[in-house]
């Protein structure tokens, strides 16, 4: 599974490279234009970064398995090894911009003290101490890993039934992405959990139940693939 994981990431880490190089690039550019043209009021990297890094890692996602059982298994790899190795990339991949994220924001809080931009914000910094980075490098790292699952369900789902029901099995494969959002109240779910559900959810509690459907998705990913026919393409 190690050696698997290893050979997807030497694949697909220039396009890693490259993603965080052009968004690093564009939230610092945008970022000072609104700083020095107009009013700045919230954090750009966690308006820019934090919520498009899920979509690249969704996607990459999404191809693994059907872009690549092929060539694995023709190399004698098997459909367990390659699934085992797929996590182990999967997971990888979410710790790894979940840390880029976290960095970014110790970065821009530096340069926005530094500039008195800082004090112009009225949307409180998300990182403003030890337990909230903690706080940001979890969250970020569950809600990658969740979307992550959810493109692994509908890639798993299209390719071992076939397009009609693939279609069909996309609003149940979305509940480990939607349900992340929900419980920690992003952008999908702007009033959170908590107001939606009628329930005070604190963050241990969100970060489990992301953790269960993240399992749950990864099992029954598992459970499909691992005798799944070897197909051409999706039809």
């Amino acid at each position: 599974m190690t050696t698997v994981a290893v050979s997807l990431f030497r694949r697909l880490w220039p396009v890693y490279a490259v993603f965080a190089a052009l968004l690093v690039t564009v939230v610092a550019v945008v970022g000072t234009l609104i700083g020095t043209y107009g009013s700045l009021t919230d954090s750009a990297w966690n308006i820019g970064a934090a919520s498009t890094t899920k979509w690249l890692v969704g996607s990459i996602g999404f191809i693994l398995l059907p872009s690549y059982l092929r060539q694995y298994v023709a190399n004698g790899v098997t459909r367990r090894e390659f699934l085992g190795g797929g996590l182990l990339f999967g997971i990888g991949s979410a710790a790894g911009f979940a840390l880029l994220v976290l960095a970014g924001f110790g970065v821009e809080r530096l340069i926005y003290g530094a500039t008195g931009l800082m004090d112009g914000l009225t949307e409180p910094y998300p990182v403003h101490s030890a337990g909230s980075a903690v706080a940001v490098l979890v969250r970020a790292f569950l809600i990658y890993l969740a979307h992550i699952c959810t493109a692994w369900l509908v890639a798993v789902g299209f390719y071992r039934y076939g397009a009609l029901t693939g279609l069909l099995l996309i609003p149940p494969s979305l509940v480990p992405a939607f349900g992340s959002e929900l419980f920690f109240g992003t952008e999908w779910s702007p009033v959170g959990g908590v107001d939606l559900l009628g329930l005070d959810l604190p963050f241990a509690a969100s970060a489990l139940l992301t953790a269960v459907l993240v399992v749950a998705g990864c099992a029954i990913v598992h459970q499909l693939g691992r005798a799944v026919a070897i197909r051409g393409k999706i039809t």
